[in-house]
Protein backbone atom coordinates (compact mmCIF):
# COMPACT_ATOMS: atom_id res chain seq x y z
CA UNK A 1 0.00 0.00 0.00
CA UNK A 2 1.45 3.34 -0.80
CA UNK A 3 1.46 6.27 1.41
CA UNK A 4 0.80 9.92 0.82
CA UNK A 5 3.98 11.17 0.51
CA UNK A 6 4.61 8.41 -2.26
CA UNK A 7 1.70 10.28 -4.32
CA UNK A 8 3.14 12.58 -6.81
CA UNK A 9 0.00 13.97 -8.17
CA UNK A 10 1.85 16.40 -10.56
CA UNK A 11 2.95 13.05 -12.61
CA UNK A 12 -0.25 11.34 -12.32
CA UNK A 13 -2.43 14.31 -14.07
CA UNK A 14 0.93 14.32 -16.31
CA UNK A 15 0.01 10.67 -17.38
CA UNK A 16 -4.03 11.50 -17.55
CA UNK A 17 -3.26 14.49 -19.96
CA UNK A 18 -0.78 12.32 -22.23
CA UNK A 19 -3.48 9.14 -22.19
CA UNK A 20 -6.08 11.45 -23.17
CA UNK A 21 -3.68 12.70 -26.17
CA UNK A 22 -4.10 16.36 -25.40
CA UNK A 23 -1.42 18.70 -26.14
CA UNK A 24 -0.16 21.00 -23.22
CA UNK A 25 -1.76 23.80 -24.90
CA UNK A 26 -5.07 22.31 -25.34
CA UNK A 27 -4.89 21.06 -21.49
CA UNK A 28 -3.83 24.49 -20.85
CA UNK A 29 -6.95 26.27 -22.59
CA UNK A 30 -9.46 23.86 -20.94
CA UNK A 31 -8.25 24.38 -17.23
CA UNK A 32 -7.90 28.62 -18.01
CA UNK A 33 -4.03 29.05 -17.81
CA UNK A 34 -1.05 28.93 -19.95
CA UNK A 35 1.82 26.20 -20.94
CA UNK A 36 4.31 27.41 -18.23
CA UNK A 37 1.73 26.67 -15.44
CA UNK A 38 0.83 22.87 -16.78
CA UNK A 39 4.57 22.14 -16.53
CA UNK A 40 4.28 23.82 -13.17
CA UNK A 41 1.85 21.37 -12.15
CA UNK A 42 3.46 18.49 -13.81
CA UNK A 43 6.42 19.34 -11.17
CA UNK A 44 3.90 19.57 -8.13
CA UNK A 45 4.26 17.06 -5.47
CA UNK A 46 0.76 18.38 -3.92
CA UNK A 47 -1.76 20.86 -5.54
CA UNK A 48 -4.41 23.06 -4.97
CA UNK A 49 -7.91 21.39 -4.33
CA UNK A 50 -10.09 24.18 -6.26
CA UNK A 51 -7.37 23.37 -9.35
CA UNK A 52 -7.60 19.58 -8.66
CA UNK A 53 -11.16 19.90 -9.05
CA UNK A 54 -11.47 21.75 -12.19
CA UNK A 55 -8.62 19.32 -13.56
CA UNK A 56 -10.99 16.07 -12.59
CA UNK A 57 -13.46 18.03 -14.52
CA UNK A 58 -11.96 18.74 -17.67
CA UNK A 59 -9.60 15.10 -17.71
CA UNK A 60 -13.26 13.56 -16.66
CA UNK A 61 -10.73 11.54 -14.04
CA UNK A 62 -11.92 11.65 -10.02
CA UNK A 63 -7.97 12.10 -8.90
CA UNK A 64 -10.04 12.64 -5.33
CA UNK A 65 -11.36 9.02 -4.98
CA UNK A 66 -9.04 7.04 -7.60
CA UNK A 67 -5.36 8.27 -6.42
CA UNK A 68 -5.91 9.23 -2.89
CA UNK A 69 -8.58 7.52 -1.22
CA UNK A 70 -8.37 4.43 -3.87
CA UNK A 71 -8.18 0.77 -1.53
CA UNK A 72 -5.23 0.08 -2.83
CA UNK A 73 -2.93 3.16 -3.13
CA UNK A 74 -3.22 5.38 0.21
CA UNK A 75 -3.39 5.71 3.92
CA UNK A 76 -7.11 6.90 3.82
CA UNK A 77 -8.57 3.74 2.15
CA UNK A 78 -11.22 1.71 5.61
CA UNK A 79 -8.98 -0.84 6.54
CA UNK A 80 -10.88 -4.21 7.73
CA UNK A 81 -9.45 -6.69 10.47
CA UNK A 82 -10.80 -10.16 11.37
CA UNK A 83 -10.44 -9.94 14.69
CA UNK A 84 -12.15 -12.45 17.46
CA UNK A 85 -13.96 -10.87 20.42
CA UNK A 86 -16.00 -11.59 23.27
CA UNK A 87 -19.50 -9.62 23.68
CA UNK A 88 -18.26 -7.10 26.26
CA UNK A 89 -15.42 -5.77 24.42
CA UNK A 90 -17.33 -5.43 21.42
CA UNK A 91 -20.24 -3.17 23.51
CA UNK A 92 -17.38 -0.38 24.21
CA UNK A 93 -15.74 -0.07 21.16
CA UNK A 94 -17.16 2.72 19.00
CA UNK A 95 -16.24 4.07 15.15
CA UNK A 96 -14.88 0.66 14.59
CA UNK A 97 -15.94 -1.73 11.85
CA UNK A 98 -15.44 -5.48 12.89
CA UNK A 99 -15.48 -8.49 10.79
CA UNK A 100 -17.00 -11.41 13.26
CA UNK A 101 -15.67 -14.70 11.99
CA UNK A 102 -18.21 -17.20 13.44
CA UNK A 103 -16.76 -20.82 13.75
CA UNK A 104 -18.43 -24.20 13.98
CA UNK A 105 -18.06 -25.79 17.48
Amino acid sequence: MKSLQDIHIGSIIKEKVEEQKLSVSEFARKINCDRTNVYYIYGCKTIDTELLITISKVLNYDFYNKVYFDKDTNLFAKKVIPIKVGKEILKNCKNIEFIIEIEDV
